[in-house]
């Protein structure tokens, strides 16, 4: 299933990439569902730079019943992605910290310039599920188009949130 999100953003290109790289950790107090966001490994070459950041779920998206038995910290993804050098792009990967080997998250943030101080953020990507060997052989294409939907569902108001984000971190800053 395909993602597509556009945000107009009043800042610069350049400031809205090298924030959104630089000071992703500093981002989390923006984001309602995101409780905070760790760098795991930064490397750093002529290419650009390789991020892997964890972000932890906010314990309000964990269902009310079911908090007293889940460790918020163990309720995260990894975001693995390369910041290319001279280019407003950053290619990533999603990995879920569960399905790992069943959901593949995958695709593009570009920051176009608008203007003197604006830009836009498009977020293009994919997800893609393979329920195979876990639903009986005729229910996997039905099974795995509503489970994409639903993933889809839960995610892309987090992608959409990015941008407004990213403009109230800028602002604040």
């Amino acid at each position: 299933m395909k993602l597509a999100i556009k945000t107009d953003i009043p800042h610069t290109a350049e400031r809205c990439f090298s924030a959104m790289r630089d000071e992703m950790p500093a981002l989390a107090t923006y984001m309602p569902n995101v409780s905070k966001i760790e760098v795991v490994d930064r490397v750093e070459n002529d290419e650009g730079v390789q991020l892997t950041n964890r972000w932890y779920a906010a314990n309000t998206e964990i269902p009310t019943l079911a908090r007293p038995f889940v460790d918020p910290d163990k309720v995260f993804w990894l975001d693995h992605a390369h910041w290319a050098a001279g280019e407003y792009r950053c290619h990533w990967r999603l990995e879920l910290g569960f399905l790992t080997d069943r959901v593949t998250c995958e695709g593009a943030t570009i920051f176009t310039p608008t203007g003197e101080s604006t830009c836009r953020m498009e977020i293009d990507g994919a997800l893609t599920l393979d329920l195979k060997g876990l639903v009986p052989r005729l229910m996997v294409n039905r099974a795995t188009k509503g489970v994409e939907q639903f993933i889809l569902k839960l995610m892309e108001p987090n992608f959409r949130r990015m941008g407004v984000s990213l403009t109230e971190y800028l602002n604040a800053s």
